[in-house]
């Protein structure tokens, strides 16, 4: 799964919405990929993982960690750590920390009934390495989570609902006169308008 793909398939939101008709499956599909990209905005992370290494660059005394402790995105795997001990600006001269030299946080984080990604980077007291300084640090590894949660993936599907009018918490019945008339939620149109504005070009003035 790449980091652009939706949190769920067509197929498991026609399951969950209990539809069987797969002609709007790439309709379907788009708005999938839309809410989940709405989502990361609300939540600040992305739950899935990037299919190849990515070099992500970091530096301790800009983000209040401590003085042992970098803190960064969330993170599946490790490739390489760097450290611009030089502060060249480059890494490509620098040596990889060995595995020993570093601890990965929080502990047992992929072991859990609901694998997590790790969230810090320790120098562990048997380290031969000291402290991150104002050193930019560069992480090479897989970043997101290490699947998508169940939690999220149902999420999806049901805020997809909602945008679908496809849900029964999508719409709302109001009684005029003798007549029932069925109206867009306020949840929806909700998320209809943070979707269109999330776009909206922004003034400089």
């Amino acid at each position: 799964m790449a980091i652009s793909d939706a949190y769920a398939s067509a197929a498991t939101y026609r399951g969950l919405i209990s539809k069987t008709d797969t002609g709007e499956d790439a309709e379907i599909l788009t708005d999938l990929t839309a809410i989940s990209r709405y989502m990361e905005r609300r939540l600040g992370r992305f739950f899935t993982t990037d299919a190849n290494n990515v070099n992500r660059v970091y530096q301790a005394i800009q983000y209040g960690n401590q003085p042992k402790s970098l803190f960064i995105d969330d993170l599946v795997t490790v490739d390489h750590i760097k450290v611009d001990t030089d502060d060249d600006g480059s890494f490509g001269d620098e040596s990889a920390w060995a595995t020993t030299d570093y601890e990965l946080r929080p502990r047992n984080a992929a072991d859990g009934p609901e694998p997590g990604p790790y969230t810090e980077v320790f120098i562990p007291p048997w380290s031969s390495k000291d402290l991150w300084g104002q050193h930019r640090v560069e992480i090479g590894g897989k970043f997101g989570w290490p699947a998508v949660p169940s939690a999220i993936e149902q999420a999806c599907v049901q805020l997809t609902g909602i945008l679908r009018l496809e849900t029964p918490r999508a719409t709302r019945s109001v009684n005029v006169g003798a007549e029932t008339v069925l109206e867009t939620s306020r949840q929806a149109q909700e998320i209809v308008t943070v979707l269109m504005a999330v776009y909206a070009k922004r003034s400089l003035f």
